[in-house]
């Protein structure tokens, strides 16, 4: 793989700890930064995209993206390559503790507008209301009461809940037949490009084994995520 190119890398967007803005207005997350020692060690320069996934997925694609973040196991999207996985997460409910749960009529769940999240609370909870946005702007709507529940990445709901924005709140005890273990997450590359699905598979277990992302997701995670 030649060096010196630039590499176009989809990232979700505003999806703390994985990606997100600072106070500072600083690009940080444990993906982002994931993603510029990625680049860095296939000799290449990050060009970012950032945006729902529906829209990364647009963009590998249409050729504009050559690989995305983010991209769960289950379901595959057909047609594109997935790397090994680089941390495995489940989903959750969070609520106000004898607060109204998903399962009764009429319950409003927040959910990250794009993600594979959507339609499994629309299969789970078929008369529930769901609302979609950012994960900042559900949390918002949490805290105001404008949802009842928040149907989230373990990763970013446990963030969530380590805040003083969170004490309130605490994780539901849900059942999901469909999330009763964990799931991967994964590198998505376009399809026909084996060369960067094969280049991407090395560093990230590289990165594994040497105990980097280790190290690099304690900046975020105060467990083990793979």
């Amino acid at each position: 793989m030649a060096a010196g190119k630039e590499l176009h890398v989809g990232l979700t967007d505003e999806y703390p700890p994985l990606s997100y803005v600072d106070a500072d207005g600083q690009r940080r997350g444990f993906e982002f930064d994931l993603a510029v020692d990625l680049c860095r060690r296939l000799g290449r320069t990050c060009v970012w995209t950032f945006g729902t996934q529906e829209k990364l997925l647009r963009g590998l694609r249409d050729g504009s993206l050559d690989l995305i973040f983010a991209q769960r196991l289950e379901p595959k999207q057909e047609g594109l390559l997935y790397s090994t996985p680089y941390y495995h997460s489940r989903a959750m409910c969070i609520g106000r503790p004898g607060g109204r749960g998903p399962d009764e009529a009429g319950a409003r769940i927040g959910v990250y507008r794009g993600s594979v999240l959507v339609q499994r609370a629309r299969g789970f909870w078929p008369e529930a209301i769901i609302v979609t946005g950012s994960v900042q702007e559900l949390i918002e709507r949490l805290k105001q009461g404008g949802i009842d529940v928040l149907f989230i990445n373990d990763l970013a709901g446990y963030a969530f809940l380590l805040t003083d924005a969170g004490l309130e709140f605490d994780r539901l005890d849900i059942p999901f037949d469909a999330e009763t273990r964990a799931t991967g997450s994964c590198v998505a590359v376009r399809a026909g490009r084996h060369d960067l699905l094969a280049a991407v598979n090395r560093e990230l277990k590289t990165l594994l084994y040497s105990g980097e992302l280790h190290n690099r997701s304690r900046n975020y995670f105060q467990y083990i995520i793979y």
